[in-house]
């Protein structure tokens, strides 16, 4: 319990840290909400990568590898490669349309109306990666200690508001980085050899499951297209 909340005041105190280096950074209203546009490819990947596979698609994908088994990886499949597809597709004419929002690419593209509609589709959007993210945080936070989900939610969304609003796009971006970096490893290089350490290798996994979590198909083909899809 020591260790643990050791850690994750040190993650805490981290991102607090980052997020004021950020808002050192952000000298002119540009810099907060884009960070001067000055994200090259590697920022640019690395902060989509983390915002999009967040704490939804961490802990949803444990859930559906534990149900689907090894299938249950098109979810982040599917969002990995719409990064990269976004990032060599479309980032460099983004930046040459001098914008803040993707509302407004759909206000030059067609008009005012279809601006207003499209805030309400990201807003939408954007409540529910908000809502999933913090969820995720309140559960993780509620599990290693025990205390009630409301206060949990409180902590850890309380800290993502503080290093957000005071550092703007520079903070998310310098915070996303060392958070992607934080998963990959994590889960990867620790937790995976771990959990097959737990289980007795990787023979005694497949002796024990059924050869269907071991099928990239079993989840479905209807639902692997409709990960790509959307």
């Amino acid at each position: 319990m020591a260790l643990d909340l050791l850690v994750v005041l040190i993650y805490a105190a981290g991102m607090l840290v980052l997020g004021y280096y950020g808002m050192r950074k952000a000298k002119t209203h540009e810099d907060y909400l884009v960070a001067g546009r000055n994200l090259g490819p590697t920022l640019y990947m690395g902060t989509m990568a983390a915002t999009v596979l967040g704490g939804a698609s961490t802990v949803g994908t444990v859930r559906l590898g534990y149900v689907h088994g090894i299938s249950g990886f098109w979810l982040c499949a599917a969002l990995g490669l719409g990064i990269i597809a976004l990032n060599l597709l479309l980032a460099k004419p983004l930046l040459k349309l001098r914008i803040f929002t993707v509302t407004q690419v759909l206000e030059k593209r067609y008009n005012p109306m279809a601006r207003q509609a499209s805030a309400v589709i990201m807003l939408a959007y954007a409540l529910m990666i908000g809502v999933t993210s913090i969820l995720a945080i309140g559960t993780v936070l509620q599990v290693l200690f025990g205390l009630p989900f409301w206060i949990s939610v409180l902590l850890g969304g309380g800290v993502v508001v503080i290093y957000s609003a005071i550092g703007g796009m520079w903070s998310l971006t310098l915070t996303d980085i060392v958070q992607f970096v934080i998963k990959t490893v994590g889960l990867m290089f620790i937790l995976l050899p771990i959990c097959l350490y737990r289980v007795g290798g990787w023979d005694e996994l497949v002796a024990k499951l059924p050869a269907a979590s071991f099928s990239f198909t079993t989840i479905g083909w209807d639902t692997i297209v409709t990960y790509f899809m959307i």
